[in-house]
């Protein structure tokens, strides 16, 4: 029994994306290791080799503005392509249900092409949020100022560079989240769509092929011959 909901929550994952929270047990373990690392940091002696220690902060701290940098741009790209792209989909509905098509083609078209919009809103609605996380830790004038009253103002700033990146690193992994999630739900709409543009190819082939098979095997009704006499 448990191997078939284990099965059932994969395939749900699978047609629609969540994420997954951390388990409390596994949010404390996160904290107390985060907590371990700044304290690290904080009691750790620094001073020997002080230039090199700045320079890897430095580096981290970049790779970090980096990273949300280009979570956002991103986020702002789909976002965009997806908002303009909304019109262009809505106009394409009297195509999908007309008097022309058959009520099975047009009902399996509205189908797709609801599900895979579904996805593309969904795409957008992970884009927006990503772009909706803010808080970035930045050093201003007073760290600068407070780390060059220390013995070692370089290992101190090195420290200060390195809690910041410390406490991005969760902000920084929301936006990643996020854009993962975005494409995630961009490639099925993606599927989607790819799919009724088939349905919408296949389909009249497929029943032009149904009614010659139809026609090849059905026999020939024969009419009898009617004699008249006068």
């Amino acid at each position: 029994m448990a191997d078939g909901w284990g099965r059932l929550n994969r395939v749900i994952r699978l047609t629609w994306p969540v994420v997954i929270d951390l388990s409390p047990a596994q949010k404390a373990a996160d904290d107390e290791w985060m907590r371990s690392i700044a304290t690290s940091v904080r009691q750790g002696n620094w001073s020997k080799d002080s230039e090199v220690a700045l320079d890897e902060s430095r580096r981290l701290f970049d790779a970090e503005v980096d990273r949300r940098k280009g979570a956002d741009a991103k986020a702002g790209i789909y976002l965009a392509a997806i908002t303009a792209l909304i019109p262009v989909l809505v106009s394409l509905l009297p195509s999908l249900w007309n008097d022309k098509l058959s009520k099975v083609l047009g009902f399996t078209g509205l189908f797709v092409f609801a599900w895979a919009v579904t996805y593309l809103l969904r795409a957008g609605a992970w884009a927006f949020s990503t772009l909706k996380v803010s808080g970035f830790t930045q050093l201003g004038p007073g760290e600068i100022a407070a780390s060059w009253k220390k013995d070692s103002p370089k290992a101190a700033l090195a420290k200060q560079l390195s809690i910041a990146v410390l406490c991005n690193y969760s902000l920084v992994n929301r936006k990643i989240t996020g854009i993962k999630m975005t494409h995630e739900y961009l490639l099925r709409a993606f599927l989607g769509f790819t799919l009724l543009m088939v349905i919408q190819v296949v389909w009249p082939v497929g029943t032009w092929l149904v009614e010659q098979g139809v026609r090849l095997f059905k026999p020939e009704a024969i009419n009898p011959l009617i004699m008249c006499f006068s």
